[in-house]
């Protein structure tokens, strides 16, 4: 009695070359004339093996009050200059309402004094404190260590910036929405700070869902 043997499927060769891409291992296998299928297998050993972090998960949790907790951002630098100067903004957002502040700045230097002034303005004209901080921990968030310690607001998930999805949301829209009004405008980019301000007054006033029918 004869036995054939199997072909090795393609699989099997990325494995026994070292799980290399298969754009790669199917070179290899043309050179040394080795024909095998074309259909490829998900491979999950190169997931797991080549993963350099855990997942994040959604998170569950819902706040029940305003303040409660503040995603913030600093939007990276715009090659344009706007009209006054600014390079930066900075977005506030809360997690309660998803209400959003937006400051703009020239320097990211600036930051710790907008913070406090944010800070004072929300907390006298909502009348609750502000219970902790979200953001990325970049190198402006660290210039506030010592001034969230003095007023007791946790400063949450720092260097994860996968967890500050929200505030990075809302970065899109702002955009997104900002550049739609200067085309309809026929504006130059150099309006884009004005543009900007224009969209979250607007988004701020406009029915949402989060609130059931509460005011922001």
């Amino acid at each position: 009695m004869s036995f054939i043997a199997e072909p090795i499927s393609v699989n099997q060769w990325h494995e026994h070359f070292g799980h290399c891409s298969f754009n790669v291992l199917k070179k290899i296998l043309a050179s040394c004339d080795i024909s095998v299928s074309n259909n490829i297998v998900f491979c999950s050993s190169c997931v797991g093996g080549k993963c350099h972090q855990l997942p994040f998960y959604s998170s569950a949790h819902t706040y029940s009050q305003p303040l409660q907790l503040i995603y913030t951002d600093v939007w990276v630098p715009t090659s344009v200059l706007a009209s006054n100067g600014a390079r930066y903004y900075v977005s506030f957002v809360g997690a309660y309402s998803k209400f959003t502040w937006l400051y703009l700045i020239h320097h990211k230097s600036q930051f710790k004094n907008v913070f406090k002034n944010f800070k004072n303005l929300v907390e006298n004209q909502i009348g609750y404190k502000i219970h902790a901080l979200q953001s990325d921990n970049a190198k402006e968030y660290l210039s506030l260590t010592s001034y969230l310690q003095e007023c007791g607001i946790n400063h949450s998930c720092p260097y994860t910036h996968e967890q500050n999805g929200s505030v990075e949301r809302k970065h899109r829209h702002i955009v997104d929405i900002g550049l739609t009004l200067l085309s309809t405008a026929s504006l130059p980019l150099k309006f884009w700070a004005e543009a900007f301000v224009a969209v979250v007054h607007t988004i701020n006033v406009l029915p949402t869902d989060i609130l059931k029918g509460d005011n922001p």
